[in-house]
């Protein structure tokens, strides 16, 4: 211990100056943190529908049991989603088709170099989509194709496009909804089997429910879009994945996966780990776009 009894009366006035000083600044510290965070909860509550929605994105492109990885994926520039919004899409290039990765990386490929796109042309960006199909068409004679689902959010609303039988997800409220509908042989059959009355157990038997029914090098294909833009809101996650993703983890599982306190990275990071650990000997290749909706000031 220190006796300052032997320093100086100067020394000693000086340092207890400095103890309160000390003290008051530390005291006006706590007073000011403690009201800018309840003025700063205050206002979220206040003004929290006014507060712009930002995506917090990441993604995982994992190859299965297949030699080659025929997934491709796209993310539009972070820093131009102010201006211009987010684009995600995914590419998964047709099993049992010469140059699926090819196709799939063709499709990627042409989505950047047409970036930017106008939010509110659904039907011109679904033309544009079309146009890619057919060149692949000119190019291959359906010898060769890939699946495609893209999405594109400006602001707090969002619009999709789809063809074939890739995922867009939506979990909201630790539920699980497929947005885009498949475009194989079993949705065909099922439609067909419900409305004459039949069991619709036997669709999933043919050994030609999942074959495609329209698809990236198809001539002139019918691309799935948004009538009109789906409103989104905070804590929204939207998966944009190949199908390899829900052939592992059904989509009535995927919420078991998730912590929705996770931000995109974990919950992408936790995704792969499931499908990882399902250890499916006939594993396809793996790849997902992963969009959380937070809330901002900026």
């Amino acid at each position: 211990m220190y006796d300052f009894s032997l320093l100086p009366d100067d020394t000693v006035l000086t340092l207890g100056i400095a103890l309160v000083l000390f003290a008051v600044a530390f005291v006006f510290f706590v007073v000011v943190a403690i009201y800018t965070l309840i003025s700063t909860t205050a206002y979220s509550k206040k003004h929290k529908d006014k507060l712009k929605l930002v995506c917090d994105v990441a993604y995982f492109h994992e190859r299965g049991k297949r030699d080659n990885q025929e997934d491709s994926i796209y993310i539009s520039p972070i820093e131009k989603v102010e201006e211009s919004g987010l684009i995600a899409a995914c590419s998964d290039g047709m099993g049992g088709l010469l140059n699926g990765e090819v196709v799939s990386k063709y499709v990627t490929d042409s989505l950047a170099e047409n970036y930017p796109y106008a939010f509110d042309a659904q039907n011109e960006n679904a033309k544009m989509i079309s146009d890619i199909s057919n060149k692949v068409y000119e190019e291959y004679h359906l010898g060769a194709g890939a699946t495609l689902v893209m999405v594109h959010i400006f602001d707090d609303y969002m619009n999709f496009y789809s063809l074939g039988d890739s995922n867009i997800i939506l979990i909201r409220n630790n539920r699980a909804t497929l947005l885009n509908y498949k475009q194989n042989y079993i949705t065909l059959m099922i439609k067909k089997f419900a409305e004459g009355g039949i069991d619709t157990v036997d669709a999933y038997r043919d050994t030609r429910a999942k074959g495609l029914i329209d698809f990236v090098g198809n001539l002139n294909c019918k691309v799935l879009k948004t009538a009109k833009p789906i409103r989104l809101i905070e804590n929204d996650i939207i998966i944009v994945s190949s199908d390899g993703v829900t052939d592992s983890i059904p989509l009535n599982r995927l919420v078991n996966h998730i912590h929705f306190d996770q931000n995109a990275t974990g919950i992408a990071r936790a995704i792969k780990y499931g499908v990882k650990t399902r250890r499916n000997p006939r594993q396809d290749n793996y790849s997902a776009v992963v969009i959380k909706m937070n809330r901002s000031f900026v």
